[in-house]
């Protein structure tokens, strides 16, 4: 079968890439999959265009002149706090409440980084940066331990760790899309096909934590058709 090349946009499909690998596996046993997170948005878009990645999951638009896009949920963000912050009575947590509070951040061309910062900017904050890290696990477990407040994808918070999560608001989302070159096979085929079947976050509930729903492959937005 050869080699699959599968990337994702960091933070995407962390929960869900394992159980749709797990059975693509069991379909084609002889095929040998590559998969690496890449936080660097325009560094995914460099391997593209050098034509690299079979499929790679990332947050809005995508070179459709080499790949095609299928949207295949809304992942929302959440901000994780330390033990006793006060903030964790509440079901969702108004982001100027955490005016005062110190930030464990990403490297600064992430593409994470660049929610937070955009996120920060847009409701008048002026964050304290305690950190700067490279990977999620160690920003959500940096924030477990009360160090400063960080903002992943829900699908990106490790087990244990869910209790001190809290959405926020204004909400924060973006898209996952799988972008799969055209004319691709069978397995980058399957691929797609099951993480269509996977659970992909929608709205946040009343309980503080997003809800599981089904992801349906829908339509891209306009400005990811273009």
């Amino acid at each position: 079968m050869g080699e699959l090349v599968v990337a994702a946009q960091m933070g995407l499909g962390t929960r869900q890439l394992p159980g749709a690998l797990r059975a693509l596996c069991h379909r084609f046993p002889q095929l040998e999959v590559t998969v690496f997170e890449e936080p660097n948005r325009a560094e995914l878009e460099r391997l593209a265009r050098r034509g690299v990645l079979d499929l790679a999951l990332v947050a809005g638009p995508c070179g459709e002149e080499l790949y095609e896009a299928h949207r295949l949920g809304e992942e929302e963000f959440v901000v994780v706090l330390g033990p006793g912050h006060p903030q964790l009575a509440a079901d969702r947590v108004d982001l100027r409440e955490l005016e005062r509070d110190p930030w464990v951040r990403f490297d600064h061309d992430s593409a994470l980084d660049i929610v937070l910062r955009d996120v920060l900017e847009d409701n008048g904050l002026a964050p304290t940066t305690v950190a700067r890290v490279s990977q999620t696990a160690t920003a959500v477990n940096w924030a477990a331990h009360g160090l400063g407040a960080t903002l992943v994808p829900f699908s990106a918070v490790p087990d244990g760790h869910c209790h001190l999560t809290r959405p926020v608001f204004p909400v924060v989302s973006q898209p996952v899309v799988a972008a799969v070159r055209p004319g691709t096979g069978p397995a980058e085929t399957a691929l797609l096909d099951l993480l269509r079947q996977e659970s992909w976050c929608p709205p946040a509930s009343s309980t503080g934590v997003p809800t599981a729903g089904k992801g349906h492959g829908e339509r891209v937005p306009q400005e990811a058709a273009a």
